[in-house]
């Protein structure tokens, strides 16, 4: 709605006399948003049940009757008053001022599908005050739900959001090294197309289904930052980056062994921020972890109690 003075008369009658007086309130209403910017198509599917239209506010989806109702607003089903937070008319979206809503519940008095399909709407979010446009393009009848409508945004682009999952923040691989990455991406009232990975400029993979998991592929050493770039409805969004170092590989090499005070000995040359693990077994069959730890310096040092029988032997290994 326009912006306007709202003007009370109050009115005394003193000695045959009418006084009128004008109490000026100033403003009653906040000036309307409307949303006429690029349009966004909208179909119910099974992994796209719901249309985000204000995160938070206005979420619509649609049993297999019924009409819409707002998830964001508490509803779990269509009432008489639904979509809550939402009234509707018929007519253009620059006529918004003028048009006369109502709930959609209260359409529903016939055939709502031939009353509303392809009939260009006005929806209210009452709470906020924003007019957008809406035109149904599809309506499920007769226990079949799903519906489609085309609306108009805000303007902005809607862009997804993203952030990386794996690898974490300072890790350290050994070159030539496999990276797994993976990242949570989501857009509001839609899908993301694809998350795509980067060492700095250099594409590492792409991936289109969630986690969007990618094996990156590093071969030389050094410091990397690495990135995701999800893509929807053609706008891309960039992650924070993760910074990893990948290191040239030591060489895995004991130590000699040494027996004192009931312990046995050894150490091993390591890369630091890499991890290790040290096995013990008394078949060279089957091992048992003894330990496994990422090493601040080099060489590094273990011991175990001394054992005689059965005998031991040992083995170092450096992990993924």
């Amino acid at each position: 709605m326009n912006d306007f003075t709202c003007t009370f008369l109050l009115t005394s009658r003193l000695r045959g006399l009418v006084m009128v007086f004008v109490v000026l309130t100033g403003w009653c209403c906040h000036g309307a948003t409307v949303w006429n910017g690029s349009t966004f198509n909208f179909v119910q599917s099974p992994t796209r049940g719901s249309d985000t239209i204000l995160s938070g506010k206005v979420v619509l989806t649609r049993d297999s009757s019924q009409v819409l109702y707002n998830t964001a607003a508490g509803e779990t089903f269509a009432s008489t008053s639904s979509p809550a937070d939402t009234e509707w008319a018929f007519g253009a979206l620059t006529n918004f001022s003028t048009l006369t809503y109502k709930s959609m519940e209260s359409m529903r008095n016939g055939n709502l599908k031939a009353l509303i399909l392809n009939k260009p709407m006005v929806m209210h979010i009452i709470n906020e005050d924003i007019y957008l446009s809406v035109t149904f393009t599809a309506w499920g009848q007769h226990g079949v739900g799903g519906f489609a409508y085309v609306r108009s945004t805000s303007g902005a682009p809607i862009l997804p959001t993203v952030s990386i999952t794996s690898p974490s923040q300072g890790a350290v691989f050994a070159a030539p090294a496999s990276v797994q990455l993976t990242a949570s991406a989501t857009v509001s009232g839609g899908k993301v197309t694809n998350v795509q990975y980067f060492a700095g400029s250099t594409l590492l993979g792409k991936a289109i289904v969630a986690p969007y998991t990618v094996t990156g592929s590093i071969p030389s050493p050094g410091s990397y930052n690495i990135s995701a770039v999800a893509t929807a409805f053609g706008n891309s969004a960039t992650s924070s980056p993760v910074n990893i170092t990948v290191l040239a590989s030591t060489p895995l090499s004991l130590g000699a062994p040494a027996i004192s005070n009931g312990l046995f000995s050894f150490s091993y040359d390591a890369n630091p921020g890499l991890s290790y693990i040290v096995q013990s077994s008394s078949n060279l069959f089957n091992w048992t972890t003894l330990s496994t730890n990422v090493p601040s310096t080099s060489p590094v040092f273990f011991s175990d109690t001394l054992a005689t029988t059965p005998p031991r032997y040992y083995r170092v290994g450096r992990l993924p």
